[in-house]
């Protein structure tokens, strides 16, 4: 079971990658202090907290995608703007993406609630290599409208070699066929319910290079019959 998606490299080559196991990173933050008081902060929302600091999740192959329109059951789902890491022929590429979660879902089982929608990812890539030696000043930042939803730099999260140490020791050294979410940024706001498109990006300053990419999503509910 597995998911190919396509990139775009800088140059305009293309990359297909054929996702089998992805995984969601949580409670990935760098300072101990901040984790802990947003571990607090779920907490009071009646989200479990993690079993173990920081965690990781496996996420069925087959959600993620790097699709404009996707589809969700009922009001409960949010956003969260995450660099993607993934490894192709000894090659290690990071994108923008969306650990898209039904907050329901999750105060009852987060391995669901990572389970209950589609995984985005960008539909451009860069290597790690030509940005790792300027990797905290890379930054995220999420809108829906005029209303910035997320947005920090990756400073506030674990290091490259340090989640991918964490990566290893729980998932095995074979990087092929791997996708990690990382990890978000703090969160200021959260879009209104129903239907709405979420635009993410992932910036360079040094180099000013920017990736986007926007999704639209689609709440289903289900139909009933008036007076029925």
């Amino acid at each position: 079971m597995f998911s190919v998606l396509q990139f775009s490299l800088e140059g305009g080559a293309r990359l297909a990658v054929a996702i089998r196991r992805p995984l969601a990173a949580g409670a990935t933050g760098r300072d101990p202090e901040k984790v802990r008081a947003h571990i607090a902060r779920q907490a009071s929302l009646g989200i479990k907290p993690p079993v173990h600091v920081p965690m990781l999740y496996p996420l069925m192959p087959t959600l993620v995608t790097n699709a404009t329109d996707i589809g969700v059951i009922g009001t409960d789902s949010t956003p969260e703007i995450e660099v993607v890491l993934f490894h192709v022929n000894g090659v290690d590429y990071l994108t923008v993406g969306s650990d898209h979660t039904d907050r329901r879902i999750e105060a009852a089982s987060a391995l669901q609630g990572k389970n209950s929608c589609p995984k985005i990812v960008g539909t451009s890539a860069w290597r790690v290599s030509e940005v790792i030696d300027h990797w905290d000043a890379l930054s995220l930042r999420s809108t829906c409208g005029e209303t910035v939803l997320q947005e920090g730099n990756l400073a506030h999260n674990m290091a490259f070699d340090d989640l991918m140490a964490f990566v290893h020791s729980c998932d095995g050294d074979q990087a092929e066929g791997r996708m990690v979410f990382s990890g978000t940024v703090p969160t200021f706001a959260t879009p209104p319910p129903g239907n709405a498109a979420i635009n993410l990006s992932l910036h360079d300053p040094v180099t000013k290079r920017t990736i986007r990419h926007t999704y639209t999503v689609h709440v289903r509910l289900a139909f009933f019959q008036s007076g029925s």
